[in-house]
């Protein structure tokens, strides 16, 4: 018997609402912060080693030495965009971003919350509700397509499109 597979083209998942495009285009992946270390060329930047339920651990270089201290960040879980596509902060390669929140009302990079996922073991993979995980692997995601789908926080909940991001019931929140 022969099998044909369909493939959505990118501009067909454009097309799609926000929350359907994010699910098929984005991994949210809960990963465990186990080692802080400043960046040697650059005073604002860590470069952080995550346990993300994978056999290898992964390297994650992110802004956020002005807002936390290594001893606030060391053995916390995140959610990380997994799938982001790779690049080099000052010749150190980051494979993804962890998710933060800053006030839109602050314009001057005042503020940054990194968003915690204690209520999740690590590698769980977080969702728009209504949406599962992908069942195969994503291609990466550019940095601007992940921009252009909006995270913001309501009433202490993640949301992306009205929907709460979540997995196996439990919902990504956020102190406020």
């Amino acid at each position: 018997m022969l099998w044909y597979y369909v493939i959505m083209d990118i501009a067909e998942i454009d097309k799609l609402p926000l929350a359907e495009r994010f699910s098929k285009r984005v991994i949210l992946k809960v990963s465990k912060i186990e080692k802080v270390e400043q960046h040697p060329g650059g005073s604002f930047l860590y470069i952080l080693s995550l346990n993300t339920g994978d056999e290898e651990p992964r390297q994650i270089v992110s802004s956020i030495v002005e807002f936390y201290k290594p001893e606030e960040l060391i053995n916390k879980n995140i959610v990380l965009v997994y799938n982001l596509k790779p690049a080099n902060f000052r010749g150190v390669r980051s494979n993804g971003m962890l998710l933060a929140a800053s006030d839109p009302n602050v314009t001057d990079k005042e503020t940054c919350e990194v968003i915690f996922a204690p209520q999740f073991e690590v590698g769980t993979i977080l969702e728009p509700e209504g949406f599962n995980p992908p069942e195969e692997e994503l291609c990466y995601v550019k940095p601007d397509k992940f921009f252009d789908m909006p995270l913001y926080t309501k009433d202490g909940f993640v949301e992306l499109d009205g929907k709460k991001i979540c997995a196996d019931g439990k919902y990504l929140t956020v102190e406020i």
